[in-house]
């Protein structure tokens, strides 16, 4: 008959603890029906699973020892202890650099950034923060966009690069970001300023990024969903604020005569004039508008 000894018993397990850590949930919007199309798409397939692992590789190239990363089917989820030195400003700019990158591919994310109490390594992620994140994703943002907890700001200005003052770390953070009517701030992925001025994105790519957003405007908002419609309904001002912005440049500004292709493409985009008032007008008539 076997008996246990001391050397084949088990040993004790370090007991697990939370740590506050600063979190990242994000996902594909729509992904179910992305998934679909790649039946039809022969190409499609392809296309996805380059996004995919384009998402997988966030924050690859963290400088922080605490950095946890999980991808599970289209969603990822990253963290760091809530100690990293300008960990905000890292992630933010990691957050953003995916985002543009994949609407360039189009396809659009949607997510949650928050900070709380968590327990996340190579096989396990559970607590507060994710309970938080995932509900702020799902419930909150909605809309295609990628939602920053206010806390996430405190977070940055407590724990600043060294040589910046609370002031200028916020403002470095924010620089990705613009401010919702609703009053949350999320990754902004479509203005100039944000996408070009801030992620560094090429200057002459950006009338065609313009133009993605132009063709998956026009699909959704033509969707016969009108849940997927008022999505793309929140989409539709934003791109329509970049595009009016280049419009807006005098004939004499040195962007316009140094720049004249971008701005003839950018001023030449759709608006979506009559599409729009059809989806407001199906969205009205379904009373369907305010779900995620």
């Amino acid at each position: 008959m076997w008996t246990p000894t001391l050397a084949n018993l088990p040993r004790a397990r370090p007991i697990p603890k939370y740590e506050r850590r600063l979190l990242l949930f994000i996902d594909f919007l729509g992904f179910k029906e992305v998934v679909a199309s790649t039946e039809r798409d022969p190409d499609g397939l392809q296309r996805l699973l380059a996004a995919m692992d384009d998402i997988g590789t966030l924050g690859e190239a963290s400088i922080f020892k605490s950095q946890r990363v999980t991808q599970f089917s289209d969603s990822v989820v990253m963290s760091y202890r809530v100690t990293e030195r300008s960990g905000v400003f890292w992630m933010i700019n990691a957050i953003a650099l995916t985002v543009i990158s994949l609407a360039e591919r189009g396809f659009l994310l949607r997510g949650a950034v928050t900070v709380g109490d968590l327990y996340h390594n190579s096989r396990h992620i559970v607590g507060p923060a994710m309970v938080k994140a995932y509900e702020m994703e799902s419930k909150v943002a909605c809309h295609p966009r990628v939602i920053v907890d206010p806390a996430v700001i405190r977070l940055a200005r407590k724990r600043r690069n060294e040589d910046h003052t609370p002031n200028e770390e916020e403002a470095f953070v924010r620089d990705f970001m613009a401010e919702d009517a609703d009053g949350h701030l999320f990754i902004d992925y479509i203005s100039w300023n944000a996408v070009v001025a801030v992620a560094g994105a090429d200057d002459y790519g950006y009338p065609d990024y313009l133009g993605t957003l132009s063709g998956l405007l026009r699909n959704g908002l033509a969707h016969e969903d009108v849940r997927v419609v008022a999505k793309f309904l929140w989409l539709l001002p934003r791109y329509m604020d970049a595009v009016e912005r280049f419009a807006a440049i005098p004939e004499d500004a040195p962007y316009r005569l140094e720049n004249p292709e971008n701005c003839g493409f950018i001023e030449s985009l759709p608006r979506f004039e009559d599409l729009a008032v059809a989806a407001r007008a199906r969205i009205s008539e379904a009373s369907k508008g305010k779900g995620c």
